[in-house]
């Protein structure tokens, strides 16, 4: 006998939501992703189709390499430093008895400063004129440096503000999520594992690191997509120079996009970063099931 279908009310709480997502979220990389075939007009679109001919570009151009390369270095800077500092924070706080609310107030306002601001601000320390960095260059007797505009010395003046945006600032969030994770995990388990003689180290690395293991997984996934996004630090910093050695992708796309008018080559560098990201949380969800296996 056919089971007869009925109708669940609440897909009228859905439908809207999912047809704003389709709109707004799937319709504009699924677009994206076929502009990037053409040769793209705004007076004419789609323009004239060109098959690989942007992807084959892309991987030939020295200035994507680049662009590359800096995001991977911001990516691994995040994996060796800012990505475990909210973790052993929020592990040290969850140990602490009193002042737990303050301590976690405090570590969280600075995240409410936006990431340009802080930029801003460095911008002004490495200024060669009035800059705080040769103000000390001077009361030590060194030469001034043109921090910004000298290719070995702008790499590290881009590290420093973005150690602290990440550490300061979006580390922020993830050290609220990590200490309410901490905050799930058994009592009961705590007590069994004390009354079974396991010490600290024991606990964090039986315990503790197992159960929040999802979390980790889930930040270490955002963490790496705003890594892929960064575009307001080096924008407002360098504008992607001297001789664009402090692009990253998203960056180099506007500069096609926006200033040379080539759009469909630069949806296809932001689809090229869209796919590794993709590829990297694959790569970190498998090792996740695994893991829980």
């Amino acid at each position: 006998m056919k089971k007869k279908y009925r109708w669940n009310p609440g897909w009228l709480f859905i439908i809207p939501a999912l047809i704003a997502f389709i709109l707004f979220k799937y319709y504009p990389i699924l677009s994206g992703i076929a502009i990037s075939f053409f040769k793209y007009k705004i007076m004419s679109p789609p323009g004239t189709f060109i098959g690989l001919d942007n992807y084959i570009r892309a991987f030939k151009d020295p200035y994507v390499l680049n662009a590359l390369k800096n995001n991977l270095e911001f990516w691994f800077i995040m994996l060796l430093i800012n990505f475990w500092v909210p973790l052993v924070l929020a592990i040290m706080v969850n140990e602490v008895k009193k002042y737990k609310g303050l301590i976690r107030t405090l570590y969280y306002i600075p995240a409410i400063i936006p990431s340009v601001v802080v930029t801003v601000l460095w911008k002004y320390i490495w200024q060669p004129d009035y800059g705080l960095a040769n103000f000390f260059m001077d009361k030590v007797h060194l030469p001034h440096q043109l921090w910004l505009n000298s290719i070995p010395l702008v790499k590290w003046c881009m590290r420093f503000p973005y150690l602290f945006i990440f550490a300061g600032l979006t580390a922020g969030m993830d050290f609220i999520i990590y200490l309410a994770s901490l905050n799930n995990v058994s009592k009961e388990m705590y007590e069994s594992a004390q009354l079974d003689g396991a010490g600290f180290w024991s606990k964090l690395c039986h315990l503790t690191l197992p159960t929040i293991r999802p979390t980790i997984s889930m930040l270490l996934i955002t963490d790496t997509i705003a890594i892929f996004n960064l575009f307001d630090e080096p924008k407002i910093m360098t504008g992607g120079g001297p001789a664009k050695s402090t692009e990253t992708l998203v960056l180099y796309a506007f500069d096609k996009a926006y200033t040379s008018g080539e759009y469909s080559y630069a949806i296809t560098i932001t689809t090229i970063a869209f796919l590794i990201v993709f590829l990297l949380t694959v790569v970190q969800m498998k090792i996740q099931d695994k893991a829980n296996k």
